[in-house]
């Protein structure tokens, strides 16, 4: 009670100390001193309660935002404007030299190491670090050149 300042709530809480007792405490002897074990293990679990509760009334306090900040409406334009990018993004693949293009699929999108690559193809990991050093860089020019044109657009 001088803790948790409820009866039912103290009430549930020796309770749940009994039962913790019980179950790990059943094959064993009582301690020595029930009484103090008792009470310092109640304390424990009141402070443990208050702890809890106090994080569940600052969500609470702060879970009444959410709704507000939640817009379906803007999600999906997020969502649309993310597979825009995509869509432009595999378009910019496409547009590389084949070779560039198998090598960068490789790596990007099926995780092979340049090694791995290079015996798929049958070359060398130079040669496979070099097309995928000239197929970022083409794809970085593409993409700046892209979102300076956006930018203009909005201008």
């Amino acid at each position: 009670m001088n803790y948790v300042h409820d009866k039912d709530i103290a009430e549930d809480l020796v309770q749940e100390f009994f039962i913790k007792y019980w179950e790990q405490h059943a094959d064993r002897p009582d301690p020595d001193n029930f009484k103090s074990y008792a009470a310092r293990a109640t304390k424990n679990i009141s402070i443990d309660f208050i702890r809890k509760r106090t994080v569940q009334q600052k969500r609470e306090d702060w879970l009444p935002d959410l709704p507000e900040a939640f817009d379906p409406q803007k999600d999906q334009d997020d969502l649309d404007q993310r597979h825009a990018r995509l869509v432009r993004i595999f378009e910019l693949i496409d547009d590389l030299p084949q070779g560039q293009k198998q090598i960068l699929k490789l790596h990007a999108l099926e995780k092979l190491t340049y090694a791995q690559i290079a015996e798929r193809q049958g070359i060398s990991i130079n040669t496979v670090r070099t097309q995928l050093t000239r197929a970022y860089r083409s794809l970085r020019k593409s993409a700046t050149g892209l979102i300076l044109l956006s930018l203009l657009k909005h201008l």
